[in-house]
C-alpha cells in the first residue's frame, strides 16, 4: 500500500483550536468596548466617590500620556484636543508638551499625588464658569503638576466622556 492510498490527509487540530480562540478573543475585545463606551461611563458614574477619583486619575494620566505623545515642538496635534475643554487656552493645553515620564508616574501613583474633589479645592467656580458638573470635577496634584478633571455626561457616543479643564506646572 502506497502513502497515498488509504490515508486521509493529517488534520492540524491544534491550529483551529488556536484560531477558535484568537476569535472569541477578538470578539470578547469587541463587545467589552462597546459595553465600556455603551453603559461603562453611565456605570462609573453611578459609583462612590472614591471609584470616581480613581477612574478620573487613570484617564487623566492616559489623556496626559496620549497628548504629550502628540507634541511637536511644543504644540500638541488637533488629535488631542478633545481631551481639553474647548476654552482652556492653548499656551495651558500646550503645557502638556513639558511633561516628562517621571511626572506621569508620580501623577499616576496615588502614594505620590493627590485627588480630591473639585469642590474641596479653592477651584470649583472654574467647573462652573465652563458650564461642567463641579460634583463630577476633580483635582490631581503632585509637587510639579496640577490638573483638573471632569467627566461629561452629555455629548454623542463618539466624545470622550472626560475633559481636562487646567493644566499648571508648578516647575518648569
Amino acid at each position: 500500500m502506497t502513502e497515498e492510498a488509504g490515508q486521509a490527509p493529517p488534520r492540524n487540530i491544534g491550529l483551529w483550536v488556536g484560531l477558535g480562540c484568537l476569535g472569541i478573543l477578538v470578539l470578547s475585545c469587541c463587545l467589552l468596548t462597546f459595553w465600556v463606551q455603551s453603559y461603562g461611563m453611565r456605570f462609573i458614574l453611578g459609583q462612590g466617590e472614591g471609584t470616581r477619583m480613581w477612574i478620573s486619575r487613570v484617564v487623566l494620566v492616559g489623556a496626559l500620556e496620549g497628548t504629550r505623545k502628540t507634541c511637536d515642538n511644543g504644540v500638541i496635534s488637533e488629535d488631542a484636543l478633545p481631551w481639553f475643554h474647548s476654552r482652556v487656552p492653548s499656551e495651558t493645553r500646550n503645557l502638556a508638551c513639558s511633561l516628562d515620564e517621571a511626572m506621569l508616574r508620580e501623577l499616576a501613583s496615588p502614594e505620590r499625588s493627590t485627588t480630591a474633589p473639585i469642590e474641596q479645592t479653592d477651584r470649583a467656580a472654574l467647573a462652573s464658569e465652563l458650564g461642567m458638573d463641579p460634583t463630577l470635577c476633580f483635582a490631581h496634584g503632585t509637587e510639579d503638576v496640577s490638573a483638573l478633571g471632569c467627566f461629561v455626561t452629555e455629548g454623542d457616543s463618539g466624545a470622550i466622556p472626560y475633559q481636562i479643564i487646567d493644566l499648571r506646572l508648578r516647575r518648569q
